[in-house]
């Protein structure tokens, strides 16, 4: 007697695999969403440690570090403010205590090769204290976490602005200080490393928190910056030169450079500097002003190369910001930054809507996020 075979026809197998299709279709965005929410916590955690470090920085000292420090023989070439950002002065705060210990071995032993050195400057070799990656100061949402400045030429030295890196042998950071409403420039007639936040250059008595009339949790100290990638052009990871900043429409024309995909305009300049160098203190490198809105292109002037960028993110619609109460919140990228044709304030009110307000420490304002 022959026994009955039963099997899924065709058609019953094709239904089910393409109700296996549409579940996992459905499945991966959630998946997707919860790595992302996870990111987003770390990233927001990391700021918050950074933001203990600096009240324990604050009370060990009495100030806040500074936008920049450092010994003169760290800056041979004479550039100012080539000096350590603030996050070398956070070491000790975050556990990175033997990595402090290693750049007051350079800057105290004349026979270390890198003594003289400058910090911003690695064209004389990987320095083993800048290549290390810093995983604390890097979001994990951003995807530049392992990317550093390669060992090519320079394009600023002839090399091809096509190629990837830029030969400072740096690691890099993802988080920057905030200079307030206006930004740190090193050419007079402005004041060197003189911003309207929390930080101030090493040239200037260094400020505590009871400078920040306007409150500790109105004011902003730090925030997040998109990494620029290797063989970037999007505005949103490089800086754009353009000659109309100073002609009176300031930071309008570099809201217009938006464009399809955030692209380059033809002819304008590579700086591929953001977040390339944990260690400088370079405007571009570890620094964005409460003046663009977060997630907005960074722009130069053509008259004092003053650098102008807000935060940006890989977190849709905004971007964390750490106030100086150590809290830490999402700032939407619509916040209201008032008029944009106004020039950098001095003192008083800042033009710029509840962002300006947010990054002064002493303008006069209540505003808060």
């Amino acid at each position: 007697m022959l026994r009955k075979t039963y099997a899924f026809t065709l058609i019953e197998l094709l239904v089910v695999i393409a109700i296996i299709g549409m579940l996992v279709a459905l499945l991966l965005p959630a998946v997707q969403a919860a790595r992302e929410a996870a990111r987003r916590m770390i990233c927001s955690n990391k700021l918050r440690q950074l933001g203990i470090a600096a009240h324990n920085h604050h009370d060990v000292h009495q100030t806040l570090p500074g936008y920049d420090y450092g010994p003169d023989n760290r800056d041979p070439n004479g550039w100012g403010l080539a000096k350590y950002s603030t996050f070398v002065a956070l070491l000790p705060f975050i556990e990175l205590n033997a990595l402090a210990g290693q750049f007051h071995e350079q800057d105290t032993n004349p026979d270390n090769e890198y003594h003289n050195t400058a910090i911003s400057d690695g064209t004389d070799g990987p320095n083993p204290i800048l290549y290390q990656s810093m995983p604390m100061l890097v979001c994990p949402s951003d995807p530049g976490l392992h990317w550093k400045s390669r060992d090519i030429v320079p394009w600023w030295s002839g090399g091809d602005p096509g190629e990837s890196g830029d030969g400072l042998h740096a690691a890099s950071t993802s988080y920057m200080i905030s200079s307030g409403d206006t930004v740190f420039s090193w050419v007079p007639p402005d004041s060197p490393g003189v911003g309207r936040g929390p930080f101030v250059s090493k040239e200037y008595p260094g400020l505590g928190l009871e400078s920040i009339t306007d409150g500790t949790s109105n004011t902003i100290m730090m925030s997040e910056h998109r990494i620029s990638g290797d063989n970037s052009r999007s505005v949103l990871d490089v800086n754009v030169k353009d000659v109309s900043m100073s002609d009176g429409n300031w930071f309008i024309v570099c809201l217009s450079k938006e464009g399809p995909g955030r692209e380059y305009y033809p002819g304008v300049q590579l700086d591929r500097q953001i977040g390339r160098n944990w260690a400088s203190a370079s405007s571009q490198s570890t620094s964005f002003s409460t003046i663009m809105p977060p997630n907005s292109p960074a722009c130069t002037d053509d008259v004092n190369w003053t650098y102008y960028a807000g935060p940006t993110s890989y977190h849709p619609m905004g971007v964390f910001v750490l106030r100086c109460d150590g809290s830490v919140t999402f700032v939407s990228d619509i916040i209201d930054t008032g008029d944009l044709t106004q020039k950098p304030p001095t003192e008083g009110h800042s033009p710029y809507g509840v962002w300006g307000a947010m990054g002064s420490r002493d303008g006069g304002e209540a505003a808060s996020l």
